[in-house]
């Protein structure tokens, strides 16, 4: 599988295409166990991918493998709590699958963009459904949706490249916006309060290897 991680190349623009081949990559990958053990301790040496793992309130994030010349990174998801994200998008397309756990999914229709960049666009709900162990979807960037993540869901992710400087987080009661920055834009206390720690990475590696996923 690891052969395949260095072949895989991700044409963006294709959405659909785009789905399909990630799709089968994470379930290939997924079912290599040893392969997906090599690629989490591989984190702990490798000082890029360390320094891009974070560690937020409710979940953490490892990030197992960055080619930015072939447009994709992989990600891995673990929460400790549950999380109810608000409304949101991203700054990059993505595909993702479940490994482990479940959560509700909402995703939404934008009816109109506001005229300035500080009101949260008007919104309404579009789809719901509940997305379990095996599922996986693609989402464009420009997507507005949100999740409820139980406590211990896994998942793995296939990010693409940044398509905008920021994301929007947005309260549909309020109107009120948040906004997301890359690495690049965040200040150095920001960066220094979600940063990974060895042991924070080994809880999160014991808890990966007893419900057996590498």
């Amino acid at each position: 599988m690891l052969s395949e991680l260095a072949r895989h190349h991700v044409d963006w623009a294709d959405l659909e295409k785009a789905h399909q081949h990630n799709a089968a990559f994470l379930a290939a990958l997924s079912a290599d166990t040893d392969a997906l053990r090599k690629l989490v301790d591989g984190v702990r040496t490798d000082p890029q991918l360390w320094d891009m793992c974070e560690h937020n309130r409710l979940f953490d994030k490892l990030v197992l493998h960055d080619a930015p010349d072939r447009n994709f990174r992989i990600r891995l998801h673990v929460w400790s709590n549950m999380e109810v994200a608000a409304p949101h998008d991203h700054r990059w397309s993505f595909t993702t699958r479940l490994l482990a756990g479940t959560y509700d999914h909402v995703l939404y229709h934008v009816i109109e963009e506001p005229d300035d960049e500080t009101t949260a666009p008007a919104f309404e709900p579009r789809f719901r459904t509940t997305e379990r162990a095996g599922d996986s979807y693609t989402i464009h960037h420009d997507v507005v949706h949100a999740t409820t993540t139980q406590a211990h869901t896994v998942s793995l992710l296939v990010r693409g490249p940044a398509e905008k400087r920021v994301s929007r987080r947005m309260d549909p009661a309020t109107g009120k916006l948040w906004f997301g920055q890359g690495r690049k834009d965040q200040t150095e206390a920001d960066v220094a309060k979600r940063r990974m720690t060895t042991e924070r990475f080994e809880v999160i590696r014991a808890q990966l290897a007893d419900i057996g996923l590498i």
